[in-house]
């Protein structure tokens, strides 16, 4: 999976950008490889903004935003919304193909 950390402004450090990159490869454990994901961090009146856009090989992409005080929080509340998007759609495909 390729991998796009930005920020909006210069107070995002280097260990929330790699946390959030750990984080986030944690969801292909699932068994879906994507094409590429874009996180992008940026802190707003003390507030950290976390989004995540994951960009699987077909199909509409997930995307997911929340903040929080803290980065790591607002990392870790993007990547649970992200995983509930995909493993909703993984029930609701699995669900289709049983008669």
């Amino acid at each position: 999976m390729k991998f796009i950390v930005t920020s909006k402004h210069e107070g995002v450090s280097s260990a929330l950008r790699e946390y959030a990159e750990r984080r986030v490869a944690e969801i292909e454990h699932f068994g879906t490889e994507f094409e590429k994901t874009e996180i992008v961090i940026d802190i707003e009146r003390h507030e950290t903004i976390c989004e995540i856009v994951l960009y699987p090989r077909r199909g509409e992409p997930f995307v997911a935003t929340d903040r929080a005080d803290q980065g790591r929080a607002a990392v870790d509340k993007a990547a649970a919304k992200v995983e509930k998007q995909f493993l909703k759609l993984k029930q609701k495909l699995a669900d289709k193909r049983r008669p």
